[in-house]
């Protein structure tokens, strides 16, 4: 029978979808490990050799990374993932944080969302009709939050290509003018059990201001994170009213008990 063309429209979509997540993953594994052969990428993708080599090679031409013979490695150990690919890591676990976390943003506030993809996942959470106003550097989030009819204020400045967010000095003066009710904050990484971290320094100024002119403080943090120290520290435990992240362990949660709430999701 012939395929009709929506059908195979819907295939096409399906199938790029995964390929995107796939390469996020792959280099999700090459920034944790650094230079690592292609056959044992393909075997903890649980992916042909075959297919890896043509994800590779499209992640070279997006600059992401470097071949070498038999081997792939990222072109910075360091480096702020791109948020395109952010978006599709963990999805579902992102999502389910995202919606929650959202949930707590109350009618008539201002919310600052950061620059966080889970973020983007969980605006649906938010009421349309309770005039909520949204304050952002995130460049897809307000896009998104303006389709859904939400009143949406962007923090102007320099713009990261890899991160699609606005940051520097005229972005951190705009919030400083700013009365903010909740802020909800993405984060890359814990560092010694007592901080907040990410990978980026020209977003610590951002989230710091965001943090002195909030009410009420929120961090995001999936599954993930808990295995990560990125580079740059951002906001203490103490500093943070709450956090929302996934079913945790016993000794996740007793890392995390200089928080004052916690909700699991």
């Amino acid at each position: 029978k012939k395929e009709t063309f929506p059908s195979f429209f819907v295939k096409i979509q399906s199938m790029e979808r995964k390929k995107e997540q796939r390469q996020a993953e792959l280099y999700r594994i090459l920034l944790n490990q650094g230079k690592t052969k292609v056959r044992d990428l393909a075997m903890q993708l649980q992916e042909t050799p075959e297919t890896v080599r043509s994800d590779l090679s499209d992640m070279v031409n997006q600059r992401k990374i470097i071949r070498e013979h038999g081997y792939a490695r990222p072109i910075s150990s360091v480096a702020e993932v791109p948020f395109r690919m952010r978006e599709m890591e963990n999805l579902q676990e992102k999502r389910r944080i995202g919606f929650r976390a959202l949930h707590e943003v109350k009618p008539n506030q201002t919310v600052f969302l950061d620059a966080g993809s889970t973020s983007v996942l969980g605006l649906p959470a938010l009421a349309r009709n309770a005039n909520i106003t949204i304050v952002t550097n995130n460049i897809p989030l307000a896009y998104e939050a303006g389709l859904l009819g939400f009143q949406v204020m962007v923090c102007s400045g320099a713009l990261s290509n890899v991160g699609l967010r606005t940051y520097g000095v005229i972005s951190s003066e705009i919030l400083r003018d700013l009365t903010i009710d909740c802020a909800i904050l993405g984060c890359d990484g814990i560092d010694c059990a007592k901080n907040f971290t990410t990978l980026a320094f020209n977003e610590v100024g951002i989230k710091r201001v965001v943090l002195s002119r909030s009410k009420r403080n929120i961090v995001m943090m999936d599954q993930t994170k808990f295995e990560s120290s990125a580079s740059f520290n951002f906001a203490s435990f103490k500093e943070i009213d709450c956090l929302v992240t996934c079913a945790l362990r016993p000794e996740q949660r007793e890392k995390l008990k200089m928080i004052p709430e916690i909700i699991e999701v």
